[in-house]
């Protein structure tokens, strides 16, 4: 038999063996529906898993660049204070009244608000109506003299008040910044020897008070007596104007601030420290939504 024949043969074989084969020898086995069933449940269950440890770590990094934010923002009002760094002073004018520091609407030059002082900044926090959640950061002056012509020697000499239009007087000027809490972070709460405040102040030193070294300067730091979360701007500033005088600067225990993740079960405790110390702003990341 010739080499050409025996090839004819061998592929006539072979045809014969696929077609037996296709007719009811061995079948190619495929999924059934009850496997591929399976296979979609393992593929998607993972694909969730994986899906929600992405979600988990981008929550948790965005937390944390949140309350650093918020931390980075009270440092600055420190240093900004302790440094006398000063708001624009071009657009309102300050003079003294009987019972306090009186602003006005108008354009002025450096050296010009002659009967006023810039004694600090306070933070309000958890400005009511904001979304996402804002807090105000205003500039304070008091005056500069008793009625006697001496220097101010005390907060309650001074009568400090912030440069912002409150439920008393709606007519004075705005230079307050306004910030907003990054990532959906919260205030839970702002506390002060375990009473809960709405408002924490940092004023320069006068000569009839304790402060804490803060840069160049002394500052004291106090919890605002009668402040409290979700006060809208008006009403904020009408309770630091009444009580800043008189409450309690430099607290033994400082000023704690608790800020919650808008994600992760996570929460943010700053703690503003004082009583003679460097003044510092520090942080501590806790593994709940309490700040315990």
């Amino acid at each position: 038999m010739s080499d050409f024949t025996h090839k004819i043969k061998r592929s006539g074989r072979s045809a014969y063996g696929i077609l037996r084969r296709m007719k009811g020898g061995k079948k190619a086995r495929g999924f059934t529906v009850v496997e591929t069933m399976i296979v979609l449940a393992v593929t998607g269950g993972l694909f969730v898993a994986v899906a929600a440890t992405l979600s988990g770590r981008q929550q948790r990094t965005q937390f944390e660049q949140g309350i650093n934010d918020i931390r980075s923002q009270i440092q600055q009002v420190v240093n900004d204070v302790g440094t006398g760094f000063y708001p624009s002073l071009t657009n309102f004018r300050c003079s003294a009244g009987a019972f306090g520091p009186t602003f006005t609407a108008a354009a002025t030059e450096q050296g010009e608000n002659t009967g006023c002082i810039f004694l600090g900044k306070v933070i309000q926090f958890k400005v009511a109506g904001t979304d996402p959640e804002e807090y105000n950061i205003y500039s304070t002056s008091g005056l500069q003299r008793t009625s006697a012509g001496k220097e101010v020697a005390t907060y309650a000499q001074a009568l400090p008040k912030v440069i912002s239009p409150s439920n008393s007087d709606p007519g004075v000027p705005d230079v307050t910044e306004k910030k907003k809490l990054q990532y959906g972070l919260t205030t839970a709460w702002v506390r002060s020897g375990g009473t809960d405040y709405g408002a924490v102040a940092f004023l320069n030193k006068l000569q009839g008070t304790s402060g804490v070294v803060s840069s160049a300067q002394q500052t004291d730091v106090a919890a605002v007596t009668g402040t409290t979360l979700d006060a809208n701007q008006l009403a904020g500033a009408q309770a630091i104007n009444t009580n800043l005088a008189t409450s309690t600067y430099n607290a033994s225990g400082g000023v704690q601030i608790c800020f919650v993740s808008g994600g992760s079960d996570q929460s943010g405790l700053v703690s503003i420290g004082g009583s003679g110390r460097q003044l510092s702003v520090t942080l501590s990341i806790k593994s709940n939504r309490t700040c315990t």
